[in-house]
C-alpha cells in the first residue's frame, strides 16, 4: 500500500510509531479521529483498520463527515477499501468488529449536505456489508433540521430524542443510532457568532448539564476514565489521544505540556511512565479537571469561573493550566496530597525552596 501521497496528517506520513505505541496499550476500543476528516488520508486509514490490534481489541472505529461520498462510485471505492483492510486483518490478529460513525451537525450540512451520509448510510445496508456498524454523532441545537432532512432523505422515520439519542427507522428494517453531543462554544465557534445563525444552544447543550451524564458513582466527571459515546462506560484503564503531531495524552488527565511523543518512546510502557511521573496527571486521573480547578484556587481563583463557564469538555485543563505559574502551583499542590496520603516520598526542603520560588514570582501562597 503506497502511502506517498499522504501530506495533510503528520502522523500519517509515518505511521509506524503510532501503530506501535498503540498496539501496545492492551485496548479495548479503537478510534480513528481527524480533528477534521481522517478519510483525507484514505491509504492511512486502511492501514489503521487493517493493523491496529491488542488481545483485548473488541472494536474499531472510525469517525467520518462522510465527505469522500461525493457519487455511488466513490463511495464503493472507500467503503469497499476500509472494509477489505478490516476484513483482510492477519490471522494473529485479534477479531475485532468494525463501525463506522458519521459526523452530521447542522454545520456539516451547510457544506456538504446530508447526501453522502444517506450515501454511505445506503450503502452499509447491502448484504455484503450488514456486518459493519454505522451510527451518527451529531451537536445538540435547536433550531436544527439535519436529522429530519437525513430521515427524509432515507425514507425513514425519527424517533422522539431520549437521552440525547434517536433512531432512524429505516424501510429496510434497519435502526441507525443518532447521539448527540454539546456544542464546544468557545474557540472556533462563540456565542457572538452563534448568536447571529439560525440555531442556538439549548440547556441541554450547556457542558454542565450535558456532563452529567458521564459522572461516576462516587459523583465525579474523570474523563481520563470515562468513554464519553452513547453507553458511558466507566474504564478501569484510561482513555487516550494521540495527535497529529505524535503526542501521546490522556484525554483531560494530563498536562497538554507535557506529553511523550510516539516517536521518543519506545513504546506505551515508556509513554505512561513518562506521563505517571507528573503529580498533575495522577492527580486529574484520579480526580478529573473540575477538582483540578478547585485544587488550584486558592491561588488563582478565576479558576473555578473558567471551570464552571466554559462549554468544553474536552480542552478544561488547557484552559486551567495556561500559565507556567499555575502549572507549577498545581504540580507543588498535587505533590503534597500525595505525600501526605503516603503514595509518594520527597525532599521536604527542596519543596519548600520550589514554593518559595513560586511566591517569588508572584503567585498568592
Amino acid at each position: 500500500m503506497s502511502l506517498d501521497r499522504l501530506t495533510r496528517y503528520t502522523v500519517a506520513r509515518d505511521p509506524e510509531p503510532v501503530l506501535r505505541v498503540m498496539n501496545g496499550m492492551r485496548l479495548w476500543k479503537a478510534v480513528l479521529s481527524g480533528g477534521g476528516e481522517p478519510m483525507v488520508e484514505p491509504e492511512f486509514c486502511e492501514r489503521f483498520v487493517n493493523e491496529i490490534d491488542s488481545p483485548d481489541l473488541e472494536e474499531i472505529e472510525l469517525i467520518t463527515s462522510a465527505h469522500f461520498a461525493a457519487d455511488a462510485a466513490e463511495t464503493r471505492r472507500r467503503l469497499s477499501g476500509l472494509v477489505d483492510a478490516w476484513r483482510t486483518r492477519g490471522s494473529h490478529l485479534t477479531t475485532a468488529a468494525f463501525a463506522i460513525r458519521i459526523s452530521l451537525d447542522w454545520f456539516h450540512a451547510q457544506r456538504i449536505g446530508v447526501e453522502p451520509a444517506a450515501r454511505v448510510i445506503e450503502m452499509l445496508g447491502e448484504s455484503e456489508m450488514s456486518d459493519v456498524g454505522c451510527y451518527l454523532r451529531s451537536v445538540l441545537l435547536d433550531g436544527d433540521s439535519t436529522m429530519p432532512d437525513l430521515a427524509k432523505r432515507l425514507g425513514g422515520e425519527l424517533s422522539a430524542l431520549e437521552d440525547y439519542q434517536q433512531e432512524i427507522r429505516l424501510p429496510d428494517g434497519r435502526s441507525v443510532l443518532v447521539y448527540y453531543k454539546n456544542l464546544i462554544v468557545e474557540g472556533r465557534m462563540n456565542q457572538r457568532k452563534l448568536n447571529r445563525l439560525p440555531v442556538s444552544l439549548p440547556t441541554e447543550s450547556h457542558a454542565d448539564v450535558f456532563g452529567k451524564r458521564f459522572v461516576d458513582d462516587a459523583g465525579k466527571h474523570v474523563p481520563a476514565r470515562t468513554y464519553n459515546g452513547p453507553t458511558v462506560k466507566h474504564l478501569d484503564g484510561l482513555a487516550c489521544l494521540i495527535l497529529d503531531d505524535g503526542s501521546v495524552r490522556i484525554l483531560e488527565g494530563n498536562d497538554p505540556r507535557r506529553c511523550p511523543d510516539v516517536r521518543r518512546v519506545s513504546g506505551w510502557d515508556d509513554a505512561i511512565t513518562f506521563l505517571y511521573a507528573d503529580p498533575i496527571t495522577v492527580y486529574l486521573v484520579d480526580e478529573g479537571p473540575q477538582s483540578l480547578a478547585g485544587l488550584i484556587a486558592p491561588a488563582f481563583p478565576e479558576a473555578v469561573r473558567v471551570a464552571s463557564d466554559t462549554n468544553q469538555l474536552y480542552h478544561l485543563t488547557e484552559l486551567l493550566l495556561d500559565t507556567p505559574q499555575k502549572r507549577m502551583y498545581a504540580m507543588l499542590r498535587a505533590l503534597d496530597l500525595h505525600m501526605a496520603e503516603g503514595r509518594v516520598t520527597g525532599d521536604a526542603a527542596l519543596l519548600h525552596q520550589a514554593w518559595t520560588m513560586l511566591a517569588e514570582h508572584g503567585v498568592k501562597l
